[in-house]
Formats: C-alpha cells, structure tokens, sequence
C-alpha cells in the first residue's frame, strides 16, 4: 500500500489497529470455546444437545434431552495411576448443585475401587431419593452390605449374567438399557469380574455405550453381533487400550459399530501409543464432549 499523506498514514493506521483488534478478539472466542467449563456450558447442551462430561478415570456426566446420568462417579483408588475425580467436583455432585443437579440414574460398570465406592453410592442415594442405580450384582451386594434402608434398596437394579448370557434390556427413567457382560481386560485372568458393557439409548438416534474395563478381544463381542448391527451408537467411551490396537478400533468400529468414540482410563503418563494414535481421549477433569 503507497501512503502518500499523514491523512493516508492515519487512516493506515486505524485500519491496522482495527484489524489487530479483530484477530484478537477472534482468538479470545475461539479458546473460550476450547476450554468450556461445566458452569458456561450445561444449560446450552442440556437444552439442544448431548453432552458428556468427564469427571476422572471412567467417571463420566451423560446429558441427553433432559436426562442425567452419572456412570462410574465415586471411587477413592488411583493405584498410582489414574485421574481421580477432583475434590470440587465431588462436593458438586454430593450437593446438586448444577450441572449434577436432577440426575436420574448412575451406572456402575463393576465394582473395583478405581470405579466404585459402595459408601459413597449409600450416601449418595440417601440424599437423593429421586435417583436410581444400575450395576452388576457384586456391587448391588456391596451396597447392600452397607445399608439395609429400603429407600436405598428399592433403588438398586441389579444386572447378573454370565458370558454369552443374552443382553439385559430395560427401560429405566425414560432410557432404554442394554447391558452384556464382557471379561475385564486381561482375559482370561480376572473371569469372576463382573465388567458390564452398558448402551443407553435416549432417543431412536442419541446413544452413548461405556465399557467399564473390556477386554480387546474380538471373541468376546461376535456373539452380540445383533444387538451392534440393530444400531449404530452414537458416541462411545472405550477404556484407552481399544485405542492403541488394531484389534481393539476394528471392535470399535467395525463390530459395535459406534461412529465416535473418547478414550477414558487414560493413565497420567499418556502411553506414546495414545499420542500417536490420532484418537480422541479424556484426560482433563472438566472436559466436555458434545454429540
């Protein structure tokens, strides 16, 4: 651009200013949007959209169309290596306050103490006699070993199946479940864990599927091929090692036929592998997922 007068050398000026200002003004917004809290967001996803928001480990919030669900929320054990649900988040979930406000079930995957807390559970469902919880029977009987109260108890729906089992299936609040057993990773060590494979469905397109800690093997989940092929789900949260195999995206994807997935049980020391891979995964308390 020639600037041949101080008149020309001004307006230049302002126009430079002016274009700073907006390029600024524009990456300001676009890291607000990166970094969405639970506070500035809940109520958009809530009313328009899915929302899942991750808490620690596999603890996961599921908001879809005016339902809440909490899976996997309350547990004290890292063992060294995972993401625990962050004191504050805790103190959120145990007073109501929103976006954990209203929440209709919690789902428990199975009861190792880097996902469940049979104490927290009573505590929790004493304070909120509107919420109801799913799990596997091994942790029915945990909670059931800490409180004889029926206002608790009547609110425990108890999955039991042994592998191969036909899927459980059940409306709850509004929700239709499908739940398989599947065998902790490991396999075949660790067989008498009852490690649940649960599928939510909020509407005929808006589903969410959690693994609990599943084992990698394709075995495991041909035999439910038609409960995958009815279909496809929307948004799934498989533990971080489906993500770093082959054998594990081709269950994901070709199998279960989920069309997004996050990793969770993402250890604090991210595996180069997960790095590497490309995949989505959880591993910031607070993060938001929108499908």
């Amino acid at each position: 651009m020639m600037i041949n007068t101080e008149k020309d050398m001004g307006n230049y000026i302002v126009k430079k200013v002016l274009s700073v200002a907006m390029l600024c003004a524009l990456l300001s917004l676009s890291q607000v949007k990166a970094h969405q809290t639970h506070e500035n967001t809940h109520q958009v996803n809530e009313d328009k959209q899915g929302s899942a928001h991750y808490l620690g480990n596999e603890a996961l919030l599921v908001i879809h169309g005016g339902h809440k669900v909490l899976f996997d929320p309350f547990f004290h054990n890292d063992f060294g290596f995972y993401q625990k649900v962050p004191e504050h988040l805790r103190e959120k979930m145990f007073k109501g306050i929103a976006p954990f406000n209203d929440i209709d079930v919690i789902v428990i995957s199975h009861a190792h103490e880097d996902h469940f807390s049979a104490e927290d559970i009573v505590t929790y469902l004493n304070q909120f006699p509107q919420v109801t919880l799913v799990g596997p029977s091994q942790a029915i009987a945990q909670i059931q070993a800490h409180t004889d109260n029926a206002s608790v108890t009547n609110r425990l729906l108890g999955v039991s199946m042994s592998f191969g089992d036909a899927p459980w299936q059940k409306t709850v609040k509004g929700i239709q479940f499908d739940a398989v057993r599947i065998p902790h990773a490991g396999w075949p060590r660790r067989a008498d864990v009852e490690n649940m494979v649960f599928r939510l469905a909020f509407d005929d397109t808006n589903s969410v599927i959690h693994m609990g800690d599943a084992d990698p093997l394709t075995s495991h989940y041909v035999p439910y091929n038609a409960l995958w092929d009815a279909s496809k789900t929307k948004l799934g949260f498989p533990p971080y090692w489906f993500l770093t195999s082959a054998e594990g995206r081709y269950i994901l994807n070709d199998i279960m036929h989920i069309e997004e997935t996050v990793g969770v049980h993402v250890p604090l020391n991210i595996s180069v592998l997960l790095e590497q891979s490309g995949k989505a995964f959880f591993n910031q308390p607070g993060s938001i997922k929108t499908f």
